[in-house]
C-alpha cells in the first residue's frame, strides 16, 4: 500500500485508509505487508513498478516537483526467499535506470540476515537502510534539500565566474 504522512506527526500510515495522510514530496512510501517469496514476487515487483510509474504520472501532471526516492516499509515483511531477493534486486535496477533510489525502512532481523548473505545490502547501500520510515523519509528529505544547496551554490558561483 501507499503511506502518507499525518500531518503534524512522525507517523506514515495507508492513503486510502486515512484520508488526511499527505503524500511527501519526491518520496513515494510502500508497505509490503506480507512475506515475499516465489509466490508474489513478480506480483509485487509489477506491482511496485506500476506505484512508481503512477507516482511520476501524477506529479508530472500536477506540475509538482518530480519522483527521487522510493522507500520500501518492510516491518511487516517476516520472511523472505531467493526469489524474493531477486525480485528487490531488479526493482532496485530498474528504480536506478529511473534516476531513483531505493530505501528500506525497519527490515526484520531474518530479512536483514538474508539480505546481508545476498550482498543486498551492499547494492542498495547501508546507508539507505533505516529504522523507521521517518528516519528514512528525514533523511531523503536531508539529501534533496542539500542537494538543492549545493546545486544552487554552484550556479550561482558559475554566474559570478562569468563577469
Amino acid at each position: 500500500m501507499v503511506l502518507g504522512n499525518i500531518p503534524n506527526s512522525g507517523i506514515y500510515r495507508s492513503m486510502d485508509q486515512y484520508q488526511i495522510a499527505n503524500s511527501v514530496p519526491g518520496i513515494l512510501i510502500l508497505q509490503i505487508d506480507a512475506p515475499v517469496f516465489f509466490a508474489n514476487a513478480s506480483y509485487l515487483r509489477e506491482r511496485i513498478s506500476r506505484w512508481i510509474y503512477e507516482e511520476e504520472d501524477r506529479l508530472k501532471s500536477a506540475g509538482e516537483a518530480s519522483l527521487h526516492y522510493v522507500i520500501l516499509d518492510l516491518s511487516a515483511v517476516g520472511s523472505i526467499d531467493t526469489s524474493g531477493i531477486s525480485m528487490l534486486e531488479e526493482l532496485m535496477k530498474n528504480v536506478h535506470r529511473k534516476g531513483l533510489q531505493l530505501v528500506l525502512a525497519n527490515p526484520q532481523s531474518e530479512v536483514m540476515k538474508k539480505l546481508d548473505k545476498s550482498k543486498l545490502i551492499d547494492k542498495i547501500g547501508q546507508g539507505w537502510i533505516f529504522l523507521t520510515v521517518g528516519e528514512a523519509v528525514s533523511a531523503c528529505n536531508f539529501m534533496l534539500h542539500t542537494c538543492k544547496s549545493v546545486h544552487v551554490a554552484v550556479d550561482q558561483n558559475a554566474e559570478e565566474n562569468k563577469v
